[in-house]
């Protein structure tokens, strides 16, 4: 009798088990789009530039916010208002259509979704702090035998991102040696601060220090201040330009050194190519004297990164520098073609 009863019992107990293992599994965000279309996942944030969705049938999926009608989250998201209305961390409901409810605060009346600036922001979204990314890049070469060559190239970058905010440092530096002689010496320190007016406008600082014995540069020292746009800043691209004056200071080793006021001008662009398998970027910074134009200082950085693993990335990119009045006996053009490794945190 016994043995029965344990089985009956098994048998009316199984379907409830089955009903509690599958529950975890069963649980998902929901998105409802205005043609009918429901898609499931789990929200991960909303930003101007959409709904991002990750799912486990096509990955992480942008939902332009415009064709959402209503949502429901299964665990709480901060949800940040528009025009500083504050934040809350709520469940999300679905309510009528351009709509949502929130579940920690049912004496809210639904809440248009067009009110919704962020979910799940960032610090520098939510202007609770700054987050930072760093880039350290290294390539080299080593030849012995009928040629002995060595080279050394090695960049290390921090930023910082706020929400009225954003500066950038880079420290740069190159060595090579070619049959026990020096045939490249030179580095580059420079520190960029912008300070944001609205969403596409900002005031900018800069400073930056260059040394390279092979163009004759002891010493080029600058600091200078302006007016820039934002002109694009999307997931996928980002172009910024600025211009404004600067003070430039060069040291010489063998010609002249000079002082002067300049006009100085800057530009920065990023873009992911290739559904984020590949990223381009070209920067350039100049100076003009404004006492001789025809005495300007040229630099751009131009390459493509590609992701490896995790952190771990290629990169290659040109380096250009250019003078129009170069010292004497230098070369106004300097070219560089760097291959090597990237290491993101």
């Amino acid at each position: 009798m016994k043995p029965a009863f344990a089985y009956r019992s098994l048998r009316l107990l199984f379907p409830f088990l089955l009903l509690s293992l599958a529950a975890p599994a069963a649980l998902a965000d929901e998105v409802v789009l205005t043609n009918g279309d429901r898609l499931t996942g789990t929200v991960l944030n909303k930003t101007p530039e959409g709904l991002v969705l990750q799912t486990s049938y096509a990955g992480r999926v942008k939902i332009d916010w415009r064709m959402v009608e209503t949502l429901k989250t299964d665990q709480p998201v901060t949800v940040l208002m528009r025009r500083d209305e504050g934040s809350l961390e709520t469940r999300l409901e679905p309510s009528d259509p351009g709509t949502v409810k929130l579940t920690e605060a049912p004496e809210v009346p639904p809440l248009k979704l067009d009110r919704i600036a962020y979910l799940n922001p960032t610090p520098s979204q939510s202007g609770e702090g700054t987050e930072y990314k760093g880039r350290l890049n290294v390539a080299g070469s080593a030849n012995s035998g009928n040629s002995d060559t060595r080279q050394v190239i090695a960049e290390a970058q921090l930023e910082g991102v706020a929400k009225e905010s954003r500066f950038m440092t880079r420290l740069r530096g190159e060595q090579r040696n070619e049959g026990g002689n020096d045939t490249a010496n030179n580095w580059l320190a420079s520190g960029d601060k912008d300070w944001f007016i609205d969403k596409r406008r900002f005031v900018y600082g800069r400073t930056s220090f260059e040394r390279d014995h092979f163009r004759d540069l002891r010493g080029r020292y600058a600091l200078g201040a302006g007016y820039g746009l934002q002109l694009v800043e999307t997931d996928d691209t980002n172009l910024s330009v600025k211009g404004g004056l600067d003070y430039v200071r060069e040291l010489r080793y063998e010609d002249e050194s000079q002082a002067y006021p300049a006009f100085g001008w800057g530009i920065r662009y990023r873009h992911w190519l290739i559904g984020r398998s590949a990223e381009f970027f070209h920067e350039q910074d100049g100076y003009m004297n404004t006492e001789d134009t025809k005495d300007v200082t040229l630099r751009t950085r131009t390459g493509l990164r590609l992701p490896i693993v995790d952190r771990l990335s290629a990169q290659v990119q040109a380096l250009l520098d250019w003078e129009g009045k170069p010292a004497d006996d230098r070369k106004a053009t300097d070219i560089s073609l760097q291959v090597g490794l990237g290491y993101e945190w």
